[in-house]
């Protein structure tokens, strides 16, 4: 690839764009670099272009592992993450290589907060059953009404940006909020009216439990076989998150 000069007579660095962009944040990107927006590559593929690169901008699909860092051969120099977690990069390898990894943790806050509302009240009045239901030539309105979530408790497990935009929102519909989140201020918490409580305590009192935490080695399958024996029988779960940070076997056997 050929790297072309700026105005000031300097050359442009390469940006590798592996996954679709807002127009107008690519025309920004073309202002001051050459931009490559390469889409659905294959592993090999985004070898053999990072190797090519001074920068490579993700969402969540592309994975940014050892073998990438490698093939750049010490070129790529800055790792963008349109979006909030980074687990889809190696961090010890970009370390290795020198290469700085960033990512824009308000940029979806206020989607994925509506989109955490959006589930629970799908889920409290059986949205998606009754949905099926029409569509099958039923009309099934009173196996369907659902629940009411005015004065239900909702446990927000993860009590970050995104959780504290789902905390106001479900205050706004009449809940009891309370919240879990070993690293969350309580004094932040309190301005929005919810109260931090131990993971334990949120088992036993949510009627509805939202998501948030990141995936870590501690948060890994967090929610487990001894994890649903605490909740309340019919309890709805909004996972957020990170897919990982639940054992789908034991939710099936819950």
């Amino acid at each position: 690839m050929v790297t072309a000069a700026g105005s000031g007579g300097a050359a442009k660095p390469t940006v590798l764009v592996a996954e679709k962009l807002g127009s107008a944040g690519l025309q920004m990107l073309k202002e001051f670099a050459n931009v490559d927006a390469s889409y659905s590559m294959t592993p090999e593929e985004l070898n053999a272009k990072v190797a090519h690169s001074d920068a490579l901008i993700v969402r969540s699909a592309t994975k940014v592992t050892r073998q990438v860092f490698e093939a750049s051969n010490g070129r790529l120099k800055v790792v963008g993450r349109a979006g909030v977690g980074v687990d889809n990069v190696d961090l010890a390898a970009a370390t290795e290589y020198g290469c700085l990894v960033v990512n824009a943790p308000t940029a979806n806050t206020v989607a994925a907060a509506e989109h955490g509302i959006a589930v629970m009240c799908a889920l409290a009045r059986n949205v998606a059953q009754a949905d099926a239901s029409m569509k099958a030539g039923k009309w099934e309105r009173n196996k369907y009404v659902g629940a009411s979530l005015v004065d239900k408790t909702l446990a927000i497990m993860g009590f970050g940006k995104v959780g504290g935009e789902v905390a106001r929102r479900a205050r706004g519909l009449g809940m009891q909020v309370i919240a879990y989140d070993p690293y969350a201020s309580a004094e932040k918490a309190r301005a929005v009216g919810v109260k931090l409580v131990s993971f334990d305590e949120a088992l036993a009192a949510g009627d509805f439990f939202s998501l948030h935490m990141p995936l870590t080695p501690g948060t890994k399958k967090m929610f487990n076989d001894a994890a649903f024996a605490k909740m309340k029988k019919g309890a709805r779960i909004m996972n957020v998150a990170r897919g990982g940070v639940i054992d789908d076997d034991a939710l099936a056997r819950a």
